[in-house]
């Protein structure tokens, strides 16, 4: 069986997060952003050790890595979510060990890693890698969402400029990208950047109501 539902030009739906393919849009990009809650399973598996490598390189111009700090409004719910057939204390490990996969890379590369927490409620996982986006989505299943459906876009083979999703990222959708495929891909960009965000509103309010 192949290891897709279907392959068109600039599309591809995968059974299960297609880790070969993630590898190969890491090895090609220069900027990427990471929007998948916890990163514990890249401590120690191929995706991890290729950012490393790339990083030690100096072949990356950027890493962002958005890690999730839960309320506890959800917090329990997600969990469950995340790993479900998890106790929630070995969950909260999981939360620890990508703490300080996170910190480990942000102290090794300063300048490179830009290390945001957010407490924005997650809608899907997204893999921002240069010229290509990988969505996945949870569920409340007994299955995690890597062994779910994920979408691959190649935003070049889909007409769009090169470094378009990155340009996006950093600088928002303006209201002129309206086509088709600028429109549905631009909505998760726009989930990275809310999440970035989020830590500055949080940051903005706690200022306030210490200055009042």
């Amino acid at each position: 069986m192949a290891p897709y539902l279907f392959s068109e030009p600039g599309v591809q739906l995968h059974f299960g997060l297609n880790t070969s393919a993630l590898l190969n849009a890491i090895e090609r990009a220069d900027v990427i952003v990471l929007h998948a809650a916890i990163y514990s399973n890249f401590a120690d598996n191929a995706v991890g050790q290729l950012l490393l490598k790339r990083l030690q390189n100096a072949r990356l111009r950027q890493l962002t890595l958005i890690k999730l700090e839960p309320t506890r409004l959800w917090r329990d719910e997600f969990a469950t979510i995340l790993r479900p057939e998890m106790p929630l204390p070995e969950v909260e490990r999981l939360y620890e060990n990508s703490r300080h996969w996170c910190a480990e890379l942000k102290t090794q590369f300063p300048e490179v890693v830009n290390l945001v927490s957010t407490q924005a409620l997650p809608l899907q996982p997204i893999l921002l890698i240069g010229d290509r986006l990988f969505v996945g989505h949870y569920a409340h299943s007994h299955t995690t969402s890597a062994q779910g459906l994920w979408v691959e876009f190649d935003a070049i083979a889909l007409g769009l400029a090169p470094n378009s999703l990155i340009d996006w990222f950093y600088s928002g959708v303006t209201a002129e990208q309206d086509s088709p495929v600028a429109i549905p891909l631009g909505r998760y960009v726009e989930e990275c950047r809310r999440a970035v965000g989020d830590l500055w509103y949080q940051s903005v309010i706690a200022l306030d109501k210490e200055r009042h």
